[in-house]
């Protein structure tokens, strides 16, 4: 893969020729030739037949891949086009609420409540209506399964307590299983009075819940949000949220657990939050009444920000002070937001800047503890970002103009709209999780890309409304694959990756939720479009992209919506690509099969069609470097490769920067002595 600013390179080449005209060139090529020369009444044949092919099957090879029966049932009811595109039977619904919440925090209690307006913009009348109490999950019967699919501890924990729910002035009793379905973090209620197409319903929720306490290091369960020190805490999921109801599933009523994650509807937002006077809150979006919540220091500060490509300093030790008891409440407004996260701390300090190029102005920010000083080198990684996604992948302006990152997760992170929730990669936790001593740059390099990886979901799954439940592989696989753009990326280790060909790692286009290790497919999803970007090369790919994110931004495209659209965007019968990579059982790992002379075959054992690299050391000791593309595993499992000069061949091996192999020992081979 090429390093980040290398954009001009063609990347989709096979030995330094060009791949395969695709339709649309060849159609253009036959006009121009059958206008320059009109009396061949052969290419007037071929040029007429191929118009009516493509008139007739503007989807190329579509129909040949798999297709469930909801999928079937969309397309046929026209709420789907199989060219890609929004067709004029697509409907979204969607939600406006209206939340009040405050904090006890000693006790670490949330209290809220919010009238929801819940908008029928489908055909259907609708019986039933489906909220989600994510924090149920922290309840000891709840599922709790891992990304990899092992269990983790339950807690002693009430979840979500609802106190009570009215629908059209009615009071709901939640504990009628005639009217309430509970489904783990769900309820679904029955409506006495149906709501039809283009109406709206209000429903009034009150509830309360603890906050956890949050950090795998210290044993307890990695919920992504909760409390990390007496007075500082990430607060996601907090309310109760309408589920998606959508073309295909209908209502989503899948109960979550942390391998799954989640899917969102857009939706607008009023929210206060009442605190004591001395915290700071940190949010999706910025405070509507700053000039009620900041001190003028703290406005003029950001004003500098605002101004300023370093670090300004917000808030820091000086400005901590004691309680007098006293609250102050946080008005935010958002609009067509997937979800919103808050975070607070009397004890956090707070660093902004602003990074502006010609895709727009940002203000980028961290809150950190004092305690944790070295949460100071992420302020940059959020730049480092923010230029990547501008100029390398997915060269498509950043979703929000204000980001912040918060110092809590022990390692990793969790995207929210709008922020992150980081933990700092330091020496020691590097240590313990790899059992390996780190330079310095290594450290810099796991900070950037976790940094980076969360900032990714700001495009998949936030921006696009993607599925995460169901396809983990779109999102994740997208922002793992962002950070081969990093400079001076780290090629994989040399380690066996024997998982990805375990009976475990299934399609990834079966449901995340209906198998464990779903992480597997986020890898494998990760190398699907990095092989995808090597086949079209750097302009087609983007051209495609762009246009699934221009034509499903903000609403709930699925993987066919995404596949549709590069097989119409690239011109282009991708079939046997998407086949190889999503839709059959296969892992990735190429071998030496053979060497006659200097001719070296290579087989793709595991069926996924991977870019690779064929390095070979002559006897006189001098190495040349060919890089393949996926294309030649189009029609074949095994490929023929005639290396260069007629030197005699000391070793050829295989190298795959940033694929991960299955099998490590089958990609050398070395002339016997």
């Amino acid at each position: 893969m090429h390093k980040a600013g290398d954009s001009n390179r063609d990347l989709g080449t096979i030995s330094g020729q060009p791949l395969r005209r695709n339709y649309l060139e060849l159609i253009i090529c036959l006009k121009e030739e059958l206008i320059s020369n009109s009396k061949h009444s052969i290419i007037k044949k071929l040029f007429l037949f191929l118009l009516l092919i493509m008139s007739c099957s503007p989807i190329f090879g579509q129909e040949k891949l798999y297709l469930p029966l909801e999928f079937k049932k969309a397309y046929e009811n026209e709420t789907r086009s199989k060219d890609g595109s929004v067709s004029a039977g697509y409907w979204q619904n969607k939600a406006t609420y209206n939340i009040e919440a405050g904090i006890d925090v000693k006790n670490r209690l949330l209290k809220g409540s919010a009238v929801i307006t819940y908008f029928n913009n489908s055909p259907d009348t609708l019986r039933s209506v489906t909220f989600h109490t994510y924090q149920d999950y922290l309840k000891p019967y709840s599922s709790r399964k891992r990304f990899d699919g092992s269990k983790i501890k339950a807690e002693d924990h009430q979840g979500m307590v609802i106190g009570h729910v009215i629908i059209a002035e009615d009071t709901v009793d939640l504990n009628n299983p005639q009217q309430v379905i509970y489904g783990g973090t769900n309820y679904s209620i029955r409506l006495s009075d149906p709501l039809p197409p283009s109406e709206n319903l209000d429903l009034q929720i009150f509830w309360n819940y603890e906050i956890p306490v949050e950090g795998q290091l210290r044993g307890r369960a990695p919920f992504r949000s909760g409390a990390y020190d007496s007075t500082s805490m990430f607060v996601g999921y907090w309310y109760p949220e309408i589920a998606v109801r959508d073309d295909i599933h209908g209502w989503d009523t899948k109960a979550f657990d942390p391998a799954t994650e989640f899917y969102h509807d857009f939706s607008d937002y009023k929210i206060s939050l009442t605190l004591p006077e001395e915290f700071t809150v940190w949010a999706s979006v910025p405070p509507d009444n700053p000039g009620k919540v900041y001190s003028g220091e703290v406005q003029n500060r950001l004003e500098k920000a605002r101004e300023s490509n370093t670090a300004v300093q917000i808030l820091t030790q000086e400005d901590f002070r004691t309680g007098s008891g006293a609250t102050k409440t946080w008005n935010y407004t958002a609009k067509e937001f997937p979800d919103f996260a808050f975070a607070f701390s009397d004890h956090y300090l707070w660093e902004a800047a602003t990074y502006i190029d010609e895709k727009g102005d940002y203000l980028i920010q961290t809150a950190y503890s004092y305690a944790n000083p070295g949460f100071g080198e992420i302020l940059p990684t959020l730049a480092t970002s923010l230029k990547i996604f501008h100029r390398d992948f997915p060269k498509y302006p950043f979703p929000y103009k204000f980001f912040t990152v918060f110092d809590g997760m022990e390692m990793g992170g969790m995207e929210f709209p709008g922020m992150a929730n980081d933990g700092l990669f330091t020496k020691e936790i590097i240590r313990q999780l790899y059992r390996v001593d780190p330079s310095d740059e290594e450290v810099h390099f796991r900070n950037l890309t976790i940094t980076l990886h969360e900032m990714a979901h700001m495009y998949f799954p936030f921006m696009m409304g993607i599925n995460e439940k169901k396809y983990a592989w779109m999102d994740e696989g997208f922002a793992l694959a962002s950070a081969v753009f990093i400079e001076d990326w780290k090629p994989v280790n040399e380690s066996n990756f024997n998982y990805l060909g375990s009976l475990n790692a299934v399609p990834p286009m079966v449901p995340s939720n209906e198998h464990d290790n779903s992480f597997i497919n986020s890898i494998v999803g990760s190398a699907a479009y990095l092989a995808l970007y090597e086949l079209l090369g750097d302009k087609l790919f983007h051209n495609g992209l762009h246009a699934f994110m221009d034509e499903w931004k903000h609403k709930h495209p699925t993987p066919y919506d995404f596949m549709f659209t590069f097989n119409s965007a690239s011109g282009r019968d991708l079939t046997w690509f998407w086949k190889a990579w999503l839709f059959e059982w296969g892992y990735m790992d190429l071998g030496i099969k053979a060497i006659e002379g200097h001719n070296v075959q290579v087989e793709n054992s595991g069926g996924r069609p991977m870019t690779f690299k064929i390095v070979t050391t002559y006897e006189n000791g001098k190495n040349i470097e060919e890089r393949i593309s996926p294309a030649v595993w189009e029609n074949s499992s095994l490929y023929t490769h005639a290396i260069p000069g007629s030197q005699p061949i000391k070793e050829v091996r295989l190298e795959f920067s940033n694929y991960p192999d299955a099998v490590k020992e089958n990609n050398v081979w070395r002339r016997e002595e």
